[in-house]
């Protein structure tokens, strides 16, 4: 093997080790679930609402079999700080939501390995929709919420959390 074609076959290794380093090529392992993980929200790249924080809205997504286990900040009826943790499967139908005084239940609906969509009611009426939308590189996650009840709070939030 001449030299030329040696160091040429090492710069390519160094290529692919170089981005399967920095997760661009690990996306493409079936392993790698791209919306497990934990999640901080990018101030640069959100609009916070008043008296919220970027540690306030910091998640934790799980794999359980065929689900999610998601543990975010809330604030209760009383405006005190507590942890919402909640397992719910893939299957799209309502499961018990607790210790969040907007919702009742939520039911999640896997699109593919980038995408999942959710429906969340409180007295079985639909509250928000949701949906959340990781870039092939696993990096990044925006999630997109369509806000129905109370009227006063309808409208679209949509943040950018970043993978820690």
């Amino acid at each position: 093997m001449s030299a030329r074609i040696f160091f040429l076959m090492a710069a390519l290794l160094g290529l692919f080790n170089g981005l399967w380093a920095t997760g661009l090529l690990a996306q493409d392992d079936p392993s790698v679930d791209p919306i497990m993980g934990t999640w901080k929200v990018n101030v640069s790249k959100t609009k916070l609402e008043p008296r919220q924080s970027a540690e306030a809205l910091t998640r934790v997504h799980e794999p359980i079999p065929n689900g999610i286990k998601i543990t975010r900040p809330l604030v209760d009826a009383n405006g005190r700080p507590t942890r919402g943790t909640w397992t719910i499967q893939f299957d799209g139908k309502d499961h018990p939501v607790h210790g969040d005084p907007l919702l009742d239940t939520l039911a999640l609906k896997r699109l593919d390995r980038y995408t999942m969509e959710a429906v969340a009611k409180k007295d079985g009426k639909v509250h928000n929709t949701m949906r959340w939308d990781v870039t092939r590189d696993g990096r990044m996650l925006t999630w997109t919420s369509k806000r129905l009840l109370p009227p006063e709070r309808a409208g679209t939030t949509v943040r950018v959390y970043d993978k820690q």
